[in-house]
């Protein structure tokens, strides 16, 4: 098939990005695929972090760019469009914000392209009162639907005029094995006797880092042998934080790496770690979820939204957004033998690969 990616590819940076090039590089094995990404996703004056723009940046496709915000250039994608013919057109959708421009480019493209909507998320994490309004101009320009939880495919209001499908999120091709857990804690200085829980990730009000922290005291409370690892760029008041840790006095036993962690490194960080904990106020799936499922790291998560679906208690410690319930299945995972779990991670991984998850995608949409 002549297949169009539409969606944000590297060097922008971000899970979505890191999901787009992968989902590239599987297609590309088996269909004639070309790929239409963005210069950059949100204008400089909005946006929170240090940079949109990764220094790794993969070389092995050549990707048009567009300005999101610029009409010609919608013109130049579309001209491009009709140049290339393809047969479909694939969108992965995960911002309502960019509902706009995926549904400019589906509905003024040939009709006789097929639309296929990825979608990570149909609500905002972060709400805004018109995110509704634009996810249904871009969900009614779609022909097929594909979700990556039955919880997001459920948060569709009616699905009777489109074909659609759920699938997951599968773990990514890393190339990356764990290194010695005591020589990486020793050379950040870190006591190798303790236990180690990381939160990974860009750092989000939905992340739900204040609720750890304060969760995160009580454990520690009764068990002075752990240790917080966050590692990730604050795109919240990194202060506001800070001032919470003083707050709690637990300072001593937090470790902060306030920077965007590039995949070349994410080894370092999962090699340390004895738990990956995950606190989100609200979830859809998560590529950290799926990260932690690659190294084989047992999680202790409130198994938000689509989460649920991959992580139970057979394989992770499940616990509800509460101080007293986070800070229970930290002490409790921290006091368990938990080779069980582990033993139930690695069949988890074999079902989750994207070699499955491309086979589904083509078989679909063919």
């Amino acid at each position: 098939m002549n297949i169009l990616l539409i969606g944000p590819l590297p060097p922008l940076r971000g899970g979505i990005s890191d999901f787009n090039y992968e989902l590239l590089k599987n297609l590309v094995k088996t269909q004639n695929v070309q790929a239409l990404s963005f210069h950059y996703l949100y204008p400089k004056f909005v946006f929170p972090g240090k940079s949109q723009l990764s220094k790794e940046v993969p070389i092995d496709f050549k990707i048009k760019k567009i300005n999101p915000y610029n009409p010609f250039d919608y013109i130049n994608a579309l001209n491009h469009i009709r140049k290339i013919k393809p047969e479909k057109i694939i969108s992965t959708h995960w911002n309502p914000i960019f509902s706009i421009s995926f549904a400019i480019l589906n509905y003024l493209s040939s009709n006789s392209i097929e639309k296929i909507g990825i979608l990570h998320n149909v609500k905002s994490h972060e709400p805004f009162f018109l995110d509704n309004l634009f996810f249904r101009f871009y969900f009614n320009s779609l022909n097929k639907a594909v979700f990556l939880s039955n919880f997001t495919k459920k948060q569709v209001d009616n699905l009777t005029k489109i074909n659609s499908l759920s699938l997951f999120h599968p773990f990514p091709k890393l190339n990356q094995r764990l290194i010695d857990r005591n020589d990486e804690l020793l050379e950040r200085k870190l006591d190798p006797k303790k236990k180690y829980l990381l939160h990974f990730g860009i750092i989000r009000k939905y992340k739900g880092l204040e609720i750890l922290l304060k969760s995160f005291k009580k454990a520690l409370e009764k068990n002075k042998l752990i240790h917080l690892i966050i590692a990730g760029e604050f795109y919240e008041n990194i202060k506001k934080y800070q001032k919470l840790i003083d707050e709690l006095n637990i300072q001593n036993n937090i470790t902060i790496e306030n920077s965007f962690i590039h995949e070349s490194d994410f080894f370092k960080w999962f090699s340390m770690a004895d738990f990956i904990i995950q606190t989100n106020t609200s979830a859809t799936q998560s590529g950290i979820t799926a990260l932690s499922i690659y190294f084989e790291k047992i999680m202790i998560t409130t198994a938000s939204g689509g989460i649920r679906e991959t992580l139970n208690e057979k394989n992770s410690f499940i616990c509800q957004k509460n101080t007293d319930s986070i800070s229970l299945k930290i002490l409790e995972a921290c006091e368990s033998n938990n080779e069980k779990k582990t033993n139930e991670l690695k069949k988890l991984k074999k079902s989750l690969n994207w070699d499955k998850f491309s086979n589904n995608l083509i078989n679909f949409i063919k």
